[in-house]
């Protein structure tokens, strides 16, 4: 059991170095992209957000994961223990909601002008950065029943405990109070994921047609290259199937861990580690799929 904790632990130590890395690299791409343009496009801001929200996953979610695989029991106060998680709930929800705005922004920005979308494909730009902001206000506001939920893992003998989760412990407060929790929780990953399902769907459609339309001007000796059009598609289908996959998976253990009283580490330790996935490989994903990365590894 020990060896197994040992190798939880060197894994998420490993997703906390290389997604720190990789998301760090991807903020310094929108930054210079700023100072070069002397403006920051919405995709950029949405990104920054993203990178912001990850990081605060890998680091507040991944230590504590990290030194609870190691063994290092009871190093979290209670206070620090609410203080962590909530800011850990509420960087993991805004990722959520900021790969749904950048979902749908990316759906409006290709779809055809018409009259019901006009408008709105116009104006959004000047609201990426406010809607970024409020998604921020929104987890911070949603998110604040969660201290109360949580207590350090020194008090995980009480027997209002529901599980302990290794570096803190879950407390049942009341059946009412936790069902409204479920509720809500369920409620806003239900509708963020089928948005941002629906979003890449209509992102597809669009560029498979688009890319039938143009598909004459080819000529034969480009046919061999991927279009840009293939090349939009892939990026997008394996960024959104990413945070699908991910989130669907780690829910899954959550809810177990949930439904159970005092799950082993090893279930802890699990959650943890397909939590931080999406944090440690979207960065990469979001670099390889920019144009001007491309052209800069290619040359």
């Amino acid at each position: 059991m020990i060896l197994v904790n040992l190798a939880f632990g060197m894994l998420i130590l490993a997703q906390i170095g290389i997604g720190t890395v990789g998301n760090a690299l991807l903020f310094c791409h929108y930054v210079c992209s700023h100072f070069r343009r002397h403006r920051l496009r919405p995709f950029g801001q949405i990104i920054n957000h993203l990178t912001l929200a990850n990081t605060l996953i890998l680091l507040w979610g991944g230590i504590p994961g990290t030194m609870a695989a190691f063994e290092l029991k009871y190093f979290l106060h209670d206070i620090t223990c609410k203080f962590v998680s909530y800011f850990y709930r509420v960087a993991w929800g805004n990722s959520l909601s900021t790969t749904c705005l950048l979902s749908a922004f990316q759906a409006l920005s290709i779809n055809p002008t018409n009259y019901r979308w006009a408008e709105l494909k116009f104006k959004s730009p000047k609201y990426i950065n406010a809607l970024c902001i409020l998604s921020w206000m929104f987890h911070l506001l949603i998110n604040i029943i969660v201290p109360m939920r949580m207590t350090g893992s020194k008090n995980s003998r009480n027997i209002s405990v529901k599980s302990n989760l290794g570096y803190c412990s879950h407390r049942f407060i009341n059946t009412i109070t936790e069902s409204i929790c479920l509720v809500i929780f369920t409620s806003i990953d239900v509708i963020c994921l089928g948005l941002m399902i629906w979003s890449s769907g209509s992102m597809i459609f669009f560029l498979h047609r688009h890319q039938q339309q143009v598909q004459y001007i080819h000529s034969t000796r480009q046919t061999s290259q991927i279009s840009p059009e293939s090349r939009a598609k892939k990026a997008i289908l394996i960024l959104v199937s990413t945070f699908v996959i991910f989130h669907s998976l780690s829910s899954v253990f959550e809810m177990y861990a949930y439904l159970f009283d005092n799950p082993q580490f090893w279930l802890a330790n699990t959650i943890v580690l397909l939590t931080s996935c999406f944090p440690t490989l979207s960065p990469f994903l979001l670099l390889k799929s920019d144009p001007h990365v491309s052209r800069l590894c290619h040359s």
